[in-house]
């Protein structure tokens, strides 16, 4: 079942928001554990906070002393000469466990726990795990992790991980809570590559002390986040967790959130990951579906649907209108979205007026609205297309469909046709690695972008006001 009552910690511990905001932004950061071998998470660290141009002091501590990637090193905590605003332990678990204990002593103010063999490690990891819940009841900082890859907030150019998946990450409306380092990894590449900005990412790891539901309470509470995607193996406090959820969604924000462990097998893997029981996936759904939260069946889905509610726009009701240079993907997107519960409505006689300027008698300008090939000759039409039907007062999302596209002025009409509307629109792009353009005009404006019909169905779902499941 979900535990809908566990606390990890009690709650004399440091306020969380001030931790949180020293982590986001802090003066130092200490790595125990640094390395001067390729390959070690301790080495990875480093390199990825000069690469990314962290702007506050990096410390790297390591027993050998003397310096490495250029900056001196200490050779442990106690020899730091400042207070200590972060410390990343990238160590074996004993070694992890006994700088826990000076950290302790030192006024540490948060910690981010790279080191596994904890709860997730069965047998073995219990009394790692015992000895780590001793030392958080009355440590004076907060842990994020452990068996985490870490921390990343493209604002102030902190990467506190080893993975490379964050590197280049711009700032935006999405903040990413993930119990996976590398499904954070997957997500956030994908939505990068879309020109989706992330303004925090966070693998949250087994979560021993602050838990998803801690962390989107405070990163949904942000001014800057539109939405908060999960990955969660458990609610490690389903209560806390479905409150803070409807409280975000209440203010209008967007929580997509894809739930590991819904087979047999997958909580196996899920207790064998994090140490977490998966739950009742049944009560789950209920759940979110009770507190507002979009459910995603997987990753794939979860970027898909996030896509389209990263723009912000919010559709008045549930018809669609749909464009296409070839009737065969206008037909596919039409029944996928008649399946989801949207109408695709005939045109107003006037919007089908307007359409006809440009598109020849052998088309269709009911809807779905087919261009023909004749607009690969004509580059401007599809933007004036596209218009058209998005000024039709009988439709709330528009939906415009390319394949190959052979001139930059195909892209510029669509992207300048999004800019004249506040209504959603989605661009389905089947071709966009043969084609003689750049994608750059829509990642500017955040516009979302999709490779088939069947993805873009996800986007579109997540769209629909209220709650529900998106595959």
């Amino acid at each position: 079942m979900i535990d809908m009552t566990r606390e990890p910690v009690p709650d004399s511990r440091p306020d969380m928001a001030g931790a949180l905001a020293t982590l986001f932004d802090p003066a130092n950061v200490a790595v125990v554990g640094a390395s001067r071998k390729k390959g070690k998470l301790g080495q990875a660290v480093l390199e990825l906070l000069q690469r990314n141009n962290y702007g506050g002091r990096i410390i790297p501590v390591n027993p050998s002393g003397g310096e490495i990637e250029g900056l001196p090193v200490c050779t442990s905590l106690e020899e730091i000469d400042e207070p200590i605003d972060v410390v990343v332990l990238s160590t074996p678990v004993a070694s992890a466990l006994d700088a826990l204990e000076s950290c302790s002593k030192l006024g540490v103010k948060v910690v981010v726990g790279v080191t596994s063999g904890f709860s997730e490690a069965g047998a073995e990891g219990e009394a790692n795990e015992e000895r780590l819940r001793r030392i958080l009841a009355t440590a004076p900082f907060r842990l994020i992790g452990p068996n985490c890859e870490g921390v990343v907030r493209p604002r102030t150019s902190l990467q506190l991980t080893f993975s490379p998946m964050f590197d280049n990450l711009r700032d935006g409306p999405v903040a990413m809570i993930s119990q996976s380092g590398a499904l954070a990894g997957l997500m956030a590449l994908r939505l990068g590559e879309r020109g989706i900005g992330l303004n925090t990412i966070i693998s949250s790891g087994n979560e021993t002390d602050l838990t998803a539901a801690d962390l989107m309470d405070h990163l949904g509470n942000e001014p800057e986040t539109k939405v908060v995607l999960c990955y969660l193996e458990e609610l490690r406090n389903g209560r806390k967790f479905a409150e803070a959820a409807q409280r975000l969604t209440q203010a209008g924000k967007k929580i997509v959130v894809v739930k590991g462990g819904r087979s047999s097998a997958g909580t196996r893997a899920v207790q064998s990951h994090t140490g977490a029981m998966a739950g009742d996936d049944r009560v789950v759904s209920a759940i979110f579906r009770e507190v507002g939260v979009i459910r995603a069946r997987d990753s794939v889905s979860a970027v898909d649907a996030v896509t389209a509610l990263a723009s912000g726009r919010k559709p008045a009701g549930n018809r669609v209108g749909i464009i296409s240079v070839t009737g065969g993907l206008g037909v596919e997107m039409t029944d996928l979205a008649e399946v989801d519960g949207f109408e695709v409505p005939v045109l107003a006689p006037e919007t089908q007026a307007a359409l006809s300027e440009y598109v020849p008698y052998y088309g269709s300008v009911t809807n779905p609205v087919d261009l023909t090939g004749v607009v690969l000759a004509n580059p401007s039409y599809v933007g004036r297309c596209l218009e058209a039907v998005v000024r039709d007062p009988g439709i709330d999302i528009a939906i415009a469909i390319i394949t190959f596209v052979p001139d930059q002025t195909f892209v510029e009409a669509l992207a300048e046709a999004y800019d004249k509307s506040d209504k959603p629109i989605l661009i389905i792009w089947t071709g966009a690695s043969r084609s003689n353009a750049s994608g750059e005009a829509f990642v500017q404006r955040g516009v979302p972008v999709y490779d088939s019909p069947a993805r873009a169905s996800s986007g579109l779902s997540a769209l629909r006001l209220g709650s529900g499941e998106v595959a």
